[in-house]
């Protein structure tokens, strides 16, 4: 009895430290009820907000303003709840989130799982050895960083530490930039090497790894896990780094991945990807990114081309997504430097993703140009989150707009 007691005492002094250095406001009000399930539709409504989410999930927005995490209501705008650290001015660098949790990932080494319906922390966990900019990524209730050497994974929420898979010693220094879960307890894992290293060389690995065990199963060289889409279970997309600027289809299993390239000779970067079809958006005058006016599907099965849209003239593509069988991309007119601040109005498409057949057009209100030093500035379709899905500029400055049914 007398150890128990110690024991509950102890345990109390850990979470009253661990609550001491956090402060959370809210949650304000009932959880947000979602739009729907699903990619809207027909969308016919649209909520502008005045802070650019970084994530949607349910009937919120999250973002960092540097130091804190904040959620959103994406009906009202308004706060619901916030998260900070008193005990230090670390930066926030990262955040991820799932159906439960958010993620929070400081340049001070620490990461913090935090409740999304309450803004309360779960737990937090201080890798002091690595410090510096660091990322997290999650999947499959596990949150996945790096580690010197190493890629590194906690419960996301409990934080109880699962497993250690150990990277080849030329990747001593370790970025996770995101992490797929698939059947058969395999982590796909896209990693950069090296990359905040001055005496070694940068380079870009995929991992398949036992999420159970840790054990790494396989390890491929790949070109840019930037540019890397998913299709489906067991197919990631990326760059062909033997012919640039051929796209390669990679077979994922507990073997290995097995690489199928499109038929196309002219394939450009992958932009998206679902249900059996990769697209891709380009300038097909000079195939640079000042005006992408060609849509292009192709068919991840045979590697054909499906179909492809152009833009009338005058008017370009942003960056389009797939989800539920259709394609979702906004078509606005062409913009240049001098139409910083000017405001334009653009349309959100809704095609069919096989046959590329129009089944809606939505008039989006209108918005202003932000400015921008390096001037590659669209509007892109982001993320879905339970009927509705977001609107945003490519270098998240300006408004943010959300579409539902």
């Amino acid at each position: 009895m007398l150890v128990m007691l110690v024991l509950l005492a102890i345990s109390h002094q850990l979470v009253d430290r661990h609550q001491s250095r956090d402060v959370v406001s809210g949650a304000h009000g009932p959880f947000p009820a979602a739009f729907g399930a699903g990619a809207p539709v027909a969308p016919a409504h649209v909520v502008r907000q005045k802070t650019d989410g970084e994530a949607l999930v349910h009937g919120l927005s999250i973002h960092s303003t540097g130091s804190d995490a904040t959620a959103a209501s994406l009906r009202t705008g308004k706060e619901y709840w916030r998260y900070g650290r008193r005990d230090s001015d670390a930066v926030l660098d990262t955040l991820e989130v799932s159906e439960r949790t958010v993620m929070a990932g400081f340049d001070d080494g620490r990461l913090v799982g935090i409740d999304l319906r309450t803004g309360k922390p779960l737990w937090h966990v201080d890798v002091r050895h690595d410090k510096g900019f660091r990322t997290t990524a999650l999947a499959g209730g596990q949150a996945v960083t790096g580690a010197p050497g190493a890629v590194r994974a906690f419960d996301e929420r409990d934080g109880r530490s699962l497993w250690t898979a150990k990277t080849p010693k030329s990747c001593a220094g370790v970025l996770v930039f995101t992490v797929y879960a698939l059947p058969d307890h395999l982590s796909v894992v896209p990693v950069i090497c090296n990359v905040t290293s001055l005496d070694r060389d940068e380079y870009n690995l995929l991992l398949g790894i036992d999420n159970h065990t840790g054990k790494v199963l396989w390890q491929q060289h790949i070109a840019a896990p930037r540019l890397m889409v998913r299709d489906g279970e067991h197919t990631l997309v990326i760059p062909d780094p033997d012919n640039p600027p051929a796209i390669q289809l990679l077979d994922i299993n507990r073997q290995g991945a097995t690489a199928r390239a499109l038929t196309s000779a002219d394939a450009w970067d992958a932009v998206a990807a679902g249900g059996g079809t990769v697209m891709t958006v380009t300038d097909p005058e000079d195939r640079s990114e000042d005006h992408d006016t060609l849509l292009r599907a192709y068919g991840t099965w045979d590697g054909h081309l499906a179909w492809q849209l152009r833009a009338p003239t005058g008017q370009e593509y942003g960056l389009p997504k797939i989800a539920d069988g259709r394609v979702y991309v906004v078509r606005q007119p062409f913009l240049a430097e001098a139409d910083a601040r000017r405001r334009i109005r653009a349309d959100l498409l809704v095609l069919d993703a096989g046959t590329g057949r129009l089944l809606h057009t939505l008039r989006l209100p209108t918005m202003t140009v932000p400015d921008a030093d390096d001037y590659d500035v669209k509007l892109d379709v982001g993320e879905f989150a339970d009927g509705a899905v977001a609107i945003r500029w490519r270098d998240h400055e300006g408004d943010l707009l959300i579409a539902t049914d």
